[in-house]
């Protein structure tokens, strides 16, 4: 039997590859529902391929953009919330940004198989995801590369014997630059990333290093394990994607051609391999594979990330939040790509304390808080 999936983000880079995905295993699933935020054309041309029963738009401003092709239509927050219902065994979570975390909520406390591409599910509710996943008959498996890498290597490990986890980093494309230079790079410089094709948010994350910031956090509350425990290592080459430092000094590592469609495959079978078409690794012609330290001072999203993981949930959440709007700033031409990190800092600088939140109405207060103060801080600092 077919199993059936809701892809939530169809149109983003991971939808994309997820559909590719599923293509290539036609006879394994069967496409339910689709949604996506705004590309009306694209998301026209996937329900006409597909013929998920259900589509959704989430602008709803848009919906005249789109052909449905008899599928059942739906937009908006109500939408989503209709399309979550609907029967299927997996869900696929590759919305970006904050829109993602209460599909993520929705779907653990359904039971639902969870592939999770949408890492600020965990960033800024990773107390009360992990508390969803560990206590109830869900099941959560990462989509992002590098935590795919460390899910699988972990499988044949026993807790007692880890001493850290490695998550790798291309170094995005301003790895060489001074901080000088950094200061003079444009929106259209950040967004050539060297190894992948992604949105614009994670795109612009993976260049300020923020993107690996995030992922330490993903880390933490996916494998319940200690910041201290988690390393970032800069690896331009992205054939390893993950590392496990074992207690007697050996270190295990996952690698892989650079193309997500591997781990989304692995998630959505699962938790299982099969045998693809694509994306094989040939070591001979990868070559020579070098490995860095991060320079957290001319990328300080790294450190950012550890201190709001000393500070509490608030502080991941404000974190989240003012990347989010500092990061839009920078696409906008309002600030320079070295501000984004300081402005972060301010946002953290001043937010509500809080150690522990257990709920979804304080995760958003928090983060509307952190939102509203930094577009006020902009404001201030552009008159």
């Amino acid at each position: 039997m077919k199993k059936g999936i809701i892809l939530l983000g169809s149109t983003g880079s991971i939808g994309v590859s997820t559909l590719e995905a599923i293509e290539n295993q036609r006879g394994e699933f069967d496409v339910v529902g689709l949604a996506c935020r705004e590309n009306g054309q694209l998301f026209t041309e996937q329900i006409r391929r597909f013929k998920p029963r259900f589509a959704c738009l989430f602008d709803e401003k848009r919906a005249g953009t789109v052909d449905f092709h008899g599928t059942k239509s739906l937009t908006g927050e109500a939408g989503m919330k209709e399309l979550l219902k609907a029967e299927a065994e997996i869900i696929v979570n590759a919305l970006p940004g904050s829109a993602g975390l209460n599909p993520t909520i929705e779907a653990l406390r359904q039971g639902r198989v969870l592939a999770l591409a949408n890492k600020e599910s965990l960033v800024m509710a990773g107390r009360l995801v992990s508390k969803l996943a560990r206590e109830g008959s869900a099941q959560l498996i990462p989509v992002d590369s590098e935590h795919s890498a460390l899910y699988q290597l972990m499988e044949g490990i026993d807790r007692y014997e880890i001493e850290r986890l490695i998550i790798t980093a291309s170094g995005g494309p301003f790895r060489n630059l001074s901080r000088e230079e950094l200061g003079n790079v444009s929106a259209e410089q950040a967004l050539r990333h060297p190894t992948w094709r992604m949105g614009k948010k994670v795109t612009i994350d993976s260049a300020t290093l923020m993107n690996k910031g995030l992922e330490i956090i993903e880390a933490r509350w996916l494998f319940d394990i200690g910041q201290e425990k988690i390393e970032i290592v800069v690896h331009p080459e992205s054939i390893v994607h993950g590392m496990v430092q074992i207690v007697d000094g050996s270190v295990l590592a996952y690698m892989a051609y650079p193309d997500m469609r591997i781990p989304i495959s692995f998630a959505l079978n699962k938790g299982q391999r099969r045998k693809l078409p694509f994306g094989k690794i040939n070591l001979v012609e990868a070559g020579t594979l070098t490995f860095f330290a991060p320079d957290t001072d001319r990328f300080p999203a790294l450190k950012l990330a550890y201190r709001a993981l000393e500070i509490g949930d608030s502080a991941l959440i404000t974190l989240n939040a003012s990347n989010e709007v500092a990061s839009s700033a920078f696409l906008e031409g309002r600030i320079a790509f070295t501000d984004i990190p300081v402005l972060v800092e301010e946002a953290l600088s001043r937010h509500p304390y809080a150690k522990e939140i257990g709920d979804v109405e304080t995760i958003w207060e928090i983060h509307g808080w952190a939102k509203a103060y930094l577009e006020d801080h902009l404001r201030r600092v552009d008159a």
